[in-house]
């Protein structure tokens, strides 16, 4: 009989707390980018403030990036605290071939370089695991190949991207100035859209892999994996 090394815990909740962050970012820049579009259409409307004309457009990008900032990072703490919970489930998933622990999985985020390609395959790593159908035997070569589905390698992909747009529209970006309004305009529009593409991606990357989770663990059980150990005998019988 196989007892799992940890009891499994459902990453139900922490998920739709990420859901509910990355939403929350997906809405801000998708606002971001319909400014960038008003930005290219209507550059030169302003108001008088501070006895100077400023941008509209880009006191609102600026009121927006505040929000964004506040979402940002409430996306990343659920994210990542989802993350650890379901790398650390995978214990009792019966894992074939671990490369990662579930504080590494996490920790790599924060590596520069290294996060460019490492986050993926530890969110990788725990799809793989995650597999509902269960295979006993899994062979050394299946178990080093680990694959993801198209639509994962997509999310990675934007995500990416949308960091080196919003490096480039930080350096660019100036509230205070008239000039560079459709220029950034643009910035905006593509950064926008790439990000809000990542983050629904990375949405269904959640909730895929919580509900592969949880029918992995349900097919176990069936099996009689999770077949709880026979009490402790504290002093033999009577």
């Amino acid at each position: 009989m196989n007892y799992p090394n940890t009891v499994f815990r459902s990453p139900r909740t922490l998920s739709i707390l990420a859901v509910v962050g990355l939403g929350s970012v997906v809405l801000c820049h998708f606002l971001a980018a319909f400014l960038g579009i008003a930005q290219i259409i209507d550059p030169q409307r302003a108001i008088d403030l501070d006895g100077g004309d400023r941008s509209i457009w880009l006191l609102g990008q600026s009121l927006l990036a505040l929000a964004n900032v506040a979402a940002f990072l409430g996306a990343v703490v659920f994210f990542l605290i989802w993350l650890f919970r379901v790398h650390k489930n995978l214990d009792a998933l019966e894992p074939s071939n671990r490369e990662f622990t579930p504080g590494w999985a996490v920790a790599w985020w924060f590596i520069p370089f290294a996060n460019l390609v490492k986050p993926f395959q530890a969110v990788r790593e725990v799809w793989w695991d995650s597999d509902p159908e269960i295979n006993n035997e899994p062979t050394f070569l299946s178990a080093s190949l680990k694959s993801a589905p198209r639509f994962m390698g997509m999310w990675w992909g934007f995500w990416i991207a949308s960091n080196i747009f919003a490096n480039i529209t930080s350096r660019v970006f100036d509230p205070d100035s008239m000039e560079g309004v459709e220029l950034t305009g643009v910035l905006f529009l593509i950064g926008g859209i790439l990000t809000a593409i990542a983050g629904v991606l990375a949405i269904k990357v959640v909730r895929e892999i919580t509900s592969r989770q949880e029918l992995r663990h349900a097919n176990l059980a069936s099996q009689g994996h999770h077949s709880p150990p026979p009490p402790p005998d504290f002093g033999g019988s009577v």
